[in-house]
């Protein structure tokens, strides 16, 4: 008997604060995946910007954005769905790297981290998802060219939240570029089976925390839902979470926002320190306020 499918904004108990009207409005964030299919959750004026680095029509405002993945469609509304995504208001950039069999190379993801650097500004782009990740040796190393971009977007202000990778469970199977100690790397608290482990060193902490990611409900191309597991699934749980604080507190810097999210997760019992870090988070403990938010 399989398990029931997990309703991103039911699970994550994120329907109390829409209700509150903390919806991750005016903030944006980047999706890098295999693009985004139109549909009926996502309005296209919500989607601020598409860019095709597979098909090389990156910085052109005439191609429609597209999905013939599935897989960045899916991520893209765990957290923007209206109806079930963490934040249901936040704006979409959808930066297309993967192919139509989810392949990609270090090339086209180094392009579409250019471009972010180039035009974050423009579009007020403050959370970049990326559930994409690479066990290529030459990608452990942290000066590796897609990890030097990575890491130069967070020197940027922006929040980077990264996929641990489904490589696990054994020690220092984290993926490129979830690797980089600056970003936030997530993976699965409901995944011990495949959810990357970290390195056992002194210090680093990877990942920083867990989402849920096995039998998570999203969307599909053109309209409907379907259910996705791994670690790709859980990262956009945090990416929305983001939007969420950022709208309470727009003022917060990207390294402000790591540290709450590791202070209000909680660690789950029997699971490897080196497979959740600070653990699940909680994102009532998140978002709860002593003082009155900013909106």
């Amino acid at each position: 008997m399989s398990a029931p499918a997990k309703i991103p904004a039911q699970f994550f108990n994120a329907y109390p604060f829409h209700r509150q009207g903390i919806t991750g409005k005016n903030i944006t964030i980047a999706v890098m995946d295999s693009g985004l299919a139109k549909h009926p959750d996502i309005h296209p004026s919500r989607v601020l910007a598409f860019e095709d680095f597979v098909g090389g029509h990156f910085n052109s405002q005439t191609v429609p954005y597209y999905d013939n993945f599935s897989h960045g469609t899916h991520v893209t509304g765990i957290i923007a769905s209206s109806k079930i995504g963490i934040a249901p208001e936040c704006n979409i950039i959808s930066l297309k790297v993967l192919d139509n069999h989810g392949n990609g190379s270090s090339r086209q993801f180094v392009d579409a981290l250019k471009w972010l650097l180039l035009h974050h500004e423009t579009y007020n782009i403050q959370i970049l998802n990326i559930s994409v990740g690479s066990s290529q040796a030459n990608l452990k190393d942290e000066n590796a060219p897609l990890n030097y971009w990575v890491n130069k977007l967070w020197e940027n202000g922006i929040t980077i939240c990264c996929s641990a990778g489904n490589n696990g469970p054994m020690p220092n199977s984290i993926t490129a570029p979830g690797n980089c100690k600056k970003v936030i790397t997530v993976g699965s608290s409901d995944g011990r089976q495949f959810s990357s482990a970290g390195p056992l060193l002194p210090y680093i902490t990877k990942p920083e925390l867990v989402a849920p990611g096995t039998h998570i409900i999203s969307l599909k191309p053109g309209s409907g839902y379907h259910i996705k597991s791994g670690t790709s699934m859980s990262v956009p749980f945090i990416s929305g979470a983001c939007a969420l604080l950022l709208q309470l507190y727009p003022n917060l810097t990207n390294d402000q926002i790591k540290i709450r999210l590791m202070e209000a997760s909680h660690t789950i019992p029997n699971l490897p320190y080196n497979m959740q870090g600070a653990g699940i988070l909680s994102l009532n403990k998140l978002l709860q306020t002593k003082t009155q938010p900013v909106f």
